[in-house]
């Protein structure tokens, strides 16, 4: 029972890795332990994507196990399957490639070419991508306190922003009244608004005063900010910083709360006092909007999980970040080193194993074709099953080049025979045409007539059409005909013409 789970596991790991089944059945032991580490590795990306995904999707939205789990799954295999898509371009080749490199006669294959760079830089951005998520699942605790001050400062900065106005209301209301009020008041009712003015005026200075400094304070805790890195004293500046404004926000907030508590309305019913009364109740309204802002904006705050600000904090603070994207990193790349290596063990095996000189041949000119007629009709009549040999590549390559010329040859004949046929229906409608113009010439000259019957059916006869190939290794179309050039010189000429050899 237990040979069979891990029988079926094995084959289930050699089809994670992409490749073909029906091949890798042929292969030696070896070969397929190495399919299988890469199938391995191919699975590992499925489940951090998984859990990358899962784990951002309930962050987001609050917990969400539902919905979670359909997006990582969706997105693992959105992300494999686009993995390994890219790690079969980066395989070693398996058909010829043509190549812009018209001095060079032979195919050359950098690995750390332009292209080859973008495709891996392409899967270390999604690495470094699915192992954020990961990075805030185990070590999101190591920065709460960060986190814990950034909100401070957040909060500390939204008040004063969003108060800004509520703030300049207050010390534009103070103004209008006492300019109103205590220009008409006379002597006696001026001392007592004054007594009471000046309390509401220390207030409104007093909240002008949080408002600078706040701003001042923010500014220089995000110019801070900007360091990538900061020095022991720059940290302790920061931390001062942050200590120094939330110690005058929950001032600010008593002072607020105080003030409305205690704030009196005068019952007087002159007219100046009812004014007072009213600019009393006004500024009353602005201290109870001040409030519940903030209670709103705290409510938001507390509710966000700032999980951007957690990715770079642990990216800045904690170094075992760094180590877990770099190993999620390693996980994308190791397949891609497995995959050259088994290439180097397909040819090791391949020249242990005693094959005879035309099997021999077959590879070479598979790998590197300088005989393509020979190649093509050899492939054309081999079986693949009559090929016993562990090099997988080799299979892999004398497969699709069998179904290519296979294919190519189907194409031919279509090609051919629909041809023929247009040409015949080109000649009969010609025949149509011309015959009725040699019956006149019948008569005149009869002989004449029969000479350009006889040369006329002898063109139109029926002939076997081919298709006309300029490529030398067709369909592949890397190897260009050799150019005669002829010089200036009458030998040269005559030998072109009539095919001539020195």
């Amino acid at each position: 029972m237990e040979k069979r789970i891990h029988k079926k596991f094995f084959r289930f790991l050699l089809t994670c890795s992409g490749e073909d089944m029906l091949i890798l059945e042929k292969c030696n032991q070896r070969i397929r332990d190495r399919f299988a580490f890469l199938g391995f590795f191919v699975l590992l990306i499925f489940i951090g994507c998984f859990f990358s995904a899962s784990f951002f999707v309930y962050s987001m939205f609050d917990g969400a196990f539902w919905i979670s789990l359909p997006v990582g799954i969706i997105w693992g295999f959105i992300v494999v399957n686009l993995y390994l898509l890219l790690l079969h371009t980066i395989s070693p080749p398996i058909i010829p490639l043509s190549t812009k490199n018209k001095k060079s006669k032979t195919i050359s294959f950098n690995f750390f070419n332009l292209s080859m760079l973008l495709r891996i830089g392409f899967m270390m951005l999604l690495a470094i991508i699915i192992a954020q998520p990961l990075n805030v699942f185990l070590l999101s605790k190591s920065v709460q306190d960060d986190i814990a001050k950034h909100k401070v400062i957040e909060r500390v900065k939204m008040f004063s922003l969003t108060n800004k106005g509520l703030i300049k209301n207050e010390l534009q209301a103070l103004n209008e009244f006492k300019s109103k009020v205590l220009f008409f008041s006379n002597p006696s009712e001026e001392h007592d608004l004054k007594s009471k003015i000046a309390i509401i005026e220390s207030k409104v200075i007093s909240d002008s005063l949080f408002l600078k400094e706040s701003l001042f304070k923010i500014r220089r805790i995000n110019q801070l900010d900007e360091q990538l890195f900061l020095n022991n004293k720059e940290q302790q500046e920061k931390e001062l910083l942050i200590n120094d404004i939330e110690i005058n926000l929950n001032n600010e907030l008593t002072s607020d709360n105080q003030f409305i508590a205690n704030i009196s309305i005068s019952y007087i019913s002159n007219s100046y006092y009812k004014m007072f009364n009213a600019f009393v109740s006004n500024f009353k309204n602005i201290l109870i909007e001040k409030n519940e802002n903030y209670q709103n904006l705290n409510s938001i705050l507390d509710k966000s999980n700032f999980y951007v600000k957690t990715i770079q904090l642990l990216l800045i603070k904690n170094p075992f970040s760094w180590i877990l994207t770099i190993l999620v990193c390693s996980i994308f790349l190791i397949p891609i080193y497995t995959k050259y290596k088994v290439r180097d063990l397909c040819a090791r095996l391949f020249n242990i194993e005693r094959n005879n000189s035309d099997f021999i041949k077959l590879r070479e000119q598979l790998i590197q074709t300088t005989n393509f007629s020979w190649l093509s009709s050899t492939i054309l009549k081999s079986k693949i099953q009559d090929y016993n040999t562990s090099d997988y590549y080799f299979h892999r390559m004398l497969i699709e080049h069998k179904i290519i010329l296979d294919e190519y040859e189907i194409i031919k004949q279509k090609f051919s025979i629909i041809l023929s046929e247009r040409i015949k229906e080109y000649n009969k409608e010609s025949l149509k045409r011309i015959l009725p113009l040699l019956e006149k010439l019948k008569d005149i000259n009869p002989q004449k007539y029969k000479i350009l019957v006889e040369d006329i059916y002898k063109e139109y006869s029926l002939a076997h059409v081919e298709k006309f190939e300029y490529w030398l290794d067709s369909p592949f179309r890397t190897i260009r005909p050799s150019i005669n050039v002829v010089k200036n010189n009458e030998k040269e000429f005559l030998d072109f013409i009539y095919n001539l050899e020195e």
